[in-house]
């Protein structure tokens, strides 16, 4: 039976009832084993306290953040280790082997990483590839709606399995 780590922008429409896929998202997750443990990782929860405290601090509804704080401690949570660590720098160094040019400097952060071929921004986020190595380190299935998730990240990293809902 898999195990799913439910990735920061699937919980984020999976908890919003607002959002335009969220009832598709949420037949998905219904769609799947009810025994299959469903997994929140800590990265989501950190990614969810920064942006209920910036939209705190400019004023903005908070109601959709702490809902969605509240209902991720339904799942078991996904911890960061150095078995976690080690897997990010394989997931890091295989996205950029693949798909940026490290004959040129590269730049630190991977939301500056251009795509050696077309020149694009990949559209991938540091927290992106610690979700991944938490799948590969535990061999979860990440479960996301973000497309680029599955665009730029599975493919460089062959062990990961990623379900696009």
């Amino acid at each position: 039976m898999d195990t799913y780590l439910l990735d920061t922008n699937l919980v984020s429409v999976l908890y919003d009832a607002g959002r335009p896929n969220h009832l598709a998202v949420r037949g998905a997750i219904a769609a799947f084993d009810p025994d299959a443990p469903q997994l929140v990782s800590a990265i989501t929860i950190g990614e969810l306290r920064f942006g209920l405290a910036l939209s705190r601090a400019a004023g903005r509804p908070l109601a959709h953040i702490e809902a969605c704080i509240e209902l991720t401690e339904e799942h078991p949570l996904a911890e960061v280790g150095r078995h976690t660590a080690e897997a990010f720098g394989y997931v890091k160094s295989n996205i950029a082997l693949q798909r940026v040019d490290i004959q040129r400097r590269l730049p630190r952060w991977v939301e500056a990483w251009s795509d050696r071929v077309t020149g694009q921004l990949l559209q991938i986020d540091e927290n992106d590839l610690w979700i991944a190595a938490q799948a590969v380190e535990r061999n979860l299935v990440v479960v996301t709606s973000d497309p680029d998730f599955v665009r730029v990240i599975a493919p460089a990293v062959p062990e990961l399995r990623v379900q696009l809902v």
